[in-house]
């Protein structure tokens, strides 16, 4: 009869993968290197970390290990003592292996851009490029190999929004929104939205522009993040959309041996 060891016990269940990033916190299962064959994302808004809050998202969810993305400094202690007693793994460039071997920003690359090339590697598409559309934008670019060549930090569309009113004495506060067929703006703020909007997408095709003339072939353009469906349907350019890309990321690094 086969009596299996906690540890064996951990390692049989699925893994916890957890997306910390500024405005939100995702939770999924891992099997394999990929995500659980049920799908199952459940979030958390970053701000409302706790350990109380990610118990109750949780409850039901059985699994041993944990791997964590996280870009958000003040989140890592609440998250850590939430797995308390569990093999915990932060995701960082040195489980990528090869891939990021010659890159010299290495040891401050973001846990995030780490997970979304491994992920975008797996798409088979080189050159590839992940454009993750958050607080602020990152385009991390991935060459045959696979081999990161590093990338591009821009800033998201409500973050320039949030700008505008910041650095300027009248401007209200405005959430970034779509623009409609006009660009000129009847008020203040259809004026402000119009502006977000059209230099978020200005940004986005010019530096997948550069992108291409730099490494002088097309890359695979693939779009994550919170704004990636909406960027799709105004950036044409854009090849895929995949919202789980950096779950996907974190799965592959989880699958590294312990």
């Amino acid at each position: 009869m086969r009596i299996n060891t906690p540890r064996q016990m951990q390692e049989e269940l699925p893994v916890l993968l957890v997306d910390n990033s500024n405005t939100r916190t995702k939770f999924a299962l891992g099997v394999g290197g990929q995500l659980h064959p049920a799908g199952e994302v459940r979030c958390l808004p970053t701000r409302d970390l706790a350990e109380d809050s990610v118990a109750g998202l949780l409850s039901g969810w059985r699994f041993g290990r944990v791997c964590i993305s996280s870009v958000v400094e003040g989140s890592r202690a609440v998250l850590a003592s939430s797995f308390a007693g569990r093999p915990l793994r932060w995701v960082n460039a040195a489980l990528g292996g090869p891939m990021f071997h010659g890159y010299a920003g290495a040891a401050t690359l973001g846990a995030d851009r780490v997970a979304n090339a491994l992920a975008a590697a797996e798409y088979g598409r080189f050159p590839v490029v992940a454009v993750d559309m958050g607080t602020a934008v990152t385009f991390d670019v991935v060459d045959r190999g696979p081999r990161f060549l590093g990338g591009v930090i821009a800033p998201g569309r409500q973050m320039t929004a949030d700008a505008l009113h910041a650095q300027t004495s009248l401007l209200p506060r405005v959430r970034a929104a779509g623009v409609s067929s006009r660009c000129i703006g009847g008020t203040t703020v259809e004026a402000m939205q119009a502006g977000v909007e059209l230099s978020f997408e200005g940004m986005l095709r010019n530096t997948m522009r550069e992108i291409e003339t730099e490494l002088g072939e097309r890359p695979f353009f693939i779009a994550t993040g919170g704004d990636s469906r909406h960027a799709a349907s105004r950036v044409r350019e854009l090849d895929a959309v995949d919202e789980h890309l950096t779950l996907r990321g974190i799965a592959l690094a989880a699958d590294r041996p312990w």
